[in-house]
């Protein structure tokens, strides 16, 4: 575990310094719509450009997987750095406070390190490998119950009604950012949470943080979503449908109530 120590060290620095950076960008920026119809603005692209050159500077050995630059994953590469400069870009665009930097980093595939930082809400999670999991410093579990009640939080994005017909008693919230969606699942706030098209750099450090606070956390077939496949793959078209509960025995009965809609 020590291992990994200097790494997330590294990465909680510049997820903090990203964070604050982008904390003085915001509201200014207006969202541009991209080719494959997501959000970027000025501060996604200069909080990338940033993380990367603190990367490249630091690590030069290690590969970069990003949402706004390189999105091929470069199996080849015993290190990945896996940047969401931005998670929640329309929150951020639009003046709501729930949008992070999320900064995770894969040996072999595998996470072994992961931070989200959401400045304007004063909430920091961190995770490395096999040493469990904090939130701003303090350690974090998931919920140790096995039963789902109607006092409880099911955490979802906006398509997720969309695509999917969930059964449940659990209550919705929707709060505009996949990562925060998962970190409330490992931190116990929530019970369950689905994302219904996020791709590998929105989940990467909040796989870890769920795993190491230990809840589970799965793709629709209900398999293992790392380590990534040892092949070079291009992740900027394809979403990964992702869902994340407090421990098995919720994962079970809550899946079993989610059917897929009929297009």
């Amino acid at each position: 575990m020590a291992q990994w120590l200097p790494y997330l060290q590294f990465a909680t620095a510049l997820a903090a310094e990203c964070s604050q950076y982008a904390v003085t960008q915001f509201r200014l920026h207006p969202a541009q719509r991209k080719r494959d119809g997501s959000l970027v603005t000025a501060t996604d692209l200069a909080v990338d450009r940033l993380i990367s050159t603190r990367l490249n500077a630091a690590f030069p050995e290690h590969a970069v997987l990003s949402e706004e630059q390189t999105t091929r994953y470069d199996a080849g590469a015993a290190f990945t750095w896996v940047i969401d400069p931005i998670d929640g870009t329309t929150n951020f665009a639009r003046g709501v406070p729930v949008w992070g930097v999320s900064v995770a980093l894969l040996h072999h595939g595998q996470p072994v390190v992961g931070v989200i930082d959401f400045p304007l809400v004063q909430e920091q999670f961190t995770a490395m490998a096999g040493a469990g999991a904090w939130r701003s410093g303090e350690p974090i579990r998931t919920y140790d119950g096995d039963e789902i009640g109607d006092e409880q939080l099911l955490m979802k994005c906006t398509r997720t009604d969309r695509l999917l017909q969930i059964n449940t008693k659990l209550k919705t919230r929707i709060c505009g950012s996949a990562a925060y969606h998962l970190c409330k699942v490992a931190d116990g706030t929530a019970l369950a949470g689905i994302e219904a098209t996020p791709k590998v750099w929105d989940f990467a450090a909040a796989w870890l943080i769920i795993v190491e606070a230990g809840g589970v956390i799965t793709s629709w077939q209900q398999a293992p979503i790392f380590p990534l496949p040892p092949v070079s793959q291009e992740y900027g078209a394809e979403p990964t449908p992702v869902f994340a509960a407090a421990n098995s025995a919720i994962m079970r009965e809550f899946v079993a109530g989610i059917t897929p809609r009929t297009p």
